[in-house]
């Protein structure tokens, strides 16, 4: 569902798992917004995202989490994502925080 909403914005979008492969992904390709989920089957958000960021740094990660872990949100913040959102999330919310990671990251691009 998610998918096609954001293709609905305009968004052009690619669903992956498990996780070697969104990091194959990221490594190949210049991509505006990556979301995240914390169960992605292969390793941890924590594992990878390090990773993630390194390749593709200009990339704005949103890290879906399952709950309201502020621990595991604090991680993913501190290891390079700059937003999250909790599962089961609406929608129009998510594209709200895609929207605002494509402004972030038009913002960085213009103070380059």
């Amino acid at each position: 569902m998610l998918l096609s909403r954001l293709s609905r914005e305009c968004y052009y979008n690619i669903a992956v798992s498990p996780a070697q492969y969104a990091l194959a992904e990221c490594r190949g390709g210049d991509f505006d917004v990556v979301i995240l989920d914390d169960k992605m089957p292969g390793r941890s958000v924590a594992e990878f995202l390090p990773a993630l960021v390194k390749h593709s740094p200009s990339t704005q990660f949103i890290v879906a989490v399952s709950t309201m872990d502020r621990e595991k949100i604090e991680e993913s913040i501190r290891l390079g994502a700059c937003d999250y959102v909790i599962k089961p999330f609406n929608n129009s919310h998510i594209v709200e925080r895609v929207e605002a990671a494509m402004a972030r990251k038009r913002l960085i691009a213009d103070k380059r």
